[in-house]
């Protein structure tokens, strides 16, 4: 009759314990990464409410005439379990390192621009807890697991122009765009705005205003609105390659899954989606350039509103 009891009190704190988790939990480090400040955002799981998807926000900086880049990025996101006190690394991956938010390609450059491939500096940045700035006073200490609804950040960068083949000397870099990108974390995910505001006349290969590196953790299947169901083996493929603007990543094995998203101002409806099926990620790609490079004129604006939403199911 004791360990009778003893079960149900075990059991009863347990479901109060996950009653009472927040949707929202910040860690913030001044010196998180490589010395400069890094926030972890864990959101939670809406349907299975103990898992936390904790998204991870750094400060990165590399002045080199190759990188050029000075600015807070998404670079990845763990799977955790919150306990009550701490969060528990279930050792699954939501998303891989790489990039998440925002990046294109001008024709002939050596390399994408902006993000997680440089040439980019931010001009200012902010960040919000419940749509509530965060004060300098406020960042000059690091805290540890802060309750909230919702985080984000918006940032101002300038877009410098990547060296193009061929170019033997590296010119001074000219501001080719100016980008405003603005990441809200809640309800399961996250939700990445971007702007691009050209600078500079170009003709610009690839625009993946739409971009997230969903963990292989995760991509063990994939499908479209429209398309077939693919399995996801690495084998360096393109699967799904529509022109919708939903596509459904989800692994079986352990439950998890994705949802993603996105909406251009132009070219909505001819916009490419595809899922790069490698070994580090299964990569969700959607280009606004649909098929031949597009040009562009100083004073026009691309924008996109690219929406993730993960799934814990209850098996875990």
């Amino acid at each position: 009759m004791a360990q009778i009891i003893l079960i149900l009190l075990l059991a009863f704190n347990f479901t109060s314990e996950e009653k009472s988790n927040k949707a929202c939990y910040v860690t913030y480090e001044t010196k998180g990464f490589e010395g400069r400040k890094k926030f972890t955002v864990y959101v939670q799981d809406t349907g299975n409410t103990a898992y936390y998807y904790g998204f991870e926000i750094a400060h990165e900086l590399d002045t080199s005439a190759l990188v050029n880049t000075d600015q807070f990025r998404l670079q990845r996101a763990n799977i955790y379990r919150f306990n009550g006190v701490a969060m528990e690394a279930t050792g699954l991956k939501a998303l891989a390192k790489g990039e998440s938010e925002c990046v294109y390609r001008s024709k002939d450059a050596i390399d994408f621009t902006g993000g997680w491939h440089g040439d980019e500096k931010l001009v200012d940045v902010a960040f919000y807890m419940d749509e509530k700035l965060l004060s300098g006073e406020e960042l000059s200490s690091s805290f540890n697991l802060r309750p909230c609804r919702e985080f984000s950040y918006r940032q101002t960068s300038k877009m410098f122009r990547t060296a193009r083949e061929g170019e033997t000397s590296k010119l001074k870099p000219a501001i080719e765009a100016r980008h405003v990108k603005r990441s809200v974390f809640r309800h399961s995910g996250y939700e990445s705005q971007n702007k691009i505001s050209w600078e500079l006349n170009g003709t610009i290969a690839i625009g993946y205003m739409s971009i997230s590196c969903i963990a292989t953790d995760i991509g063990e299947f994939c499908q479209s609105d429209t398309s077939e169901v693919y399995t996801l083996d690495r084998s360096g493929d393109r699967k799904i390659n529509d022109m919708g603007n939903t596509a459904y990543v989800w692994n079986k094995s352990n439950g998890t899954s994705v949802v993603v998203g996105s909406e251009f101002n132009i070219n909505n409806d001819v916009a490419i989606q595809f899922i790069w099926d490698v070994t580090n990620y299964s990569k969700y790609y959607r280009n606004l350039v649909n098929d031949t490079p597009m040009e562009v004129k100083a004073g026009e604006t691309w924008s996109s509103d690219t929406q993730l939403k993960f799934k814990m199911d209850g098996s875990m």
